[in-house]
């Protein structure tokens, strides 16, 4: 027996070691990518990438966004959140942000629930398990009462996360977190099928390209500041918010291709 502890600590250590590689190699072309933007003079906002809560670096732009717009506080709506321990709005929560969750897994929102229940206990955040759609997201988010305005949306529900982005008519948030489908070229204007009751099945039939998401932003009003450098997600700002604060964004290069090869989890446990 010997023999097989031996060969599972140097199958463990190969493993370790192949990771390792992975990640020097996915922060060097990081690197290269940021440099690139920086040269060009469109830092933002991938030089402000970090990751803490976020599935990439979400949460570092979102708190650069948030210096920019003097948002010290606020209120936030994030629809499609998980379990919570990796969100694009829990580092918010963390710093005395309060709002809203909404998740269609009963599973994700108990644990948030249970996990989280220093922020539910005071009210600051509540979990909502709830299945949204195109057709009922106003009456949803309306059943809770909260004001129209807010300071920040996020919607990031795979398959459907557009059709649901169209037709919300009842919050006006002053900035927008919204996933996009990278893998369609930039002005390309290309949207999955509207299916209420499907999920994603893992393939790139999910949710709409950039210029589509673009499209219907400016139809209510946001306006395009930038895009995660793994082609992920996409940030807006209301119209009425002055786009000075974000003049070394490239507004009409903001597009980042899809780069799944980029998306890894952080090396250390979220709490």
């Amino acid at each position: 027996m010997h023999w097989l502890t031996s060969l599972k600590k140097e199958l463990s250590l190969i493993r370790f070691q192949a990771t390792r590689q992975t990640r020097i190699q996915q922060q060097i072309y990081r690197e290269i990518l940021v440099k690139d933007r920086i040269d060009r003079d469109c830092a933002f906002p991938s030089a402000f990438e970090q990751q803490i809560f976020s599935q990439n670096g979400e949460d570092g732009i979102i708190q650069e966004i948030c210096k920019r717009l003097e948002m010290k506080t606020g209120f936030f709506v994030e629809l499609g959140t998980g379990d919570g321990s990796e969100n694009n709005t829990r580092l918010l929560l963390e710093s005395n942000w309060e709002g809203i969750w909404i998740d269609g897994d009963s599973n994700s929102c108990k644990i948030a629930e249970e996990d989280l229940v220093k922020f539910t206990s005071d009210g600051r955040l509540k979990v909502y398990n709830e299945h949204i759609d195109a057709e009922n997201i106003n009456q949803v988010i309306r059943h809770k009462n909260i004001s129209e305005k807010i300071e920040l949306l996020s919607i990031d529900l795979d398959l459907n996360t557009h059709h649901v982005w169209e037709n919300i008519d009842c919050l006006q948030p002053r900035v927008l977190i919204i996933e996009y489908n990278g893998f369609f070229p930039r002005n390309m204007k290309w949207s999955a099928e509207y299916k209420p009751d499907k999920s994603w099945d893992g393939s790139i039939n999910m949710g709409a390209s950039l210029e589509y998401i673009i499209t219907i932003s400016k139809a209510k009003g946001y306006e395009l500041i930038g895009c995660d450098i793994t082609g992920t997600n996409a940030f807006f700002v209301s119209s009425n918010e002055d786009l000075k604060h974000f003049k070394d964004s490239a507004l009409s290069s903001a597009y980042e291709t899809a780069r799944p090869f980029l998306v890894n989890d952080p090396e250390h446990r979220r709490i």
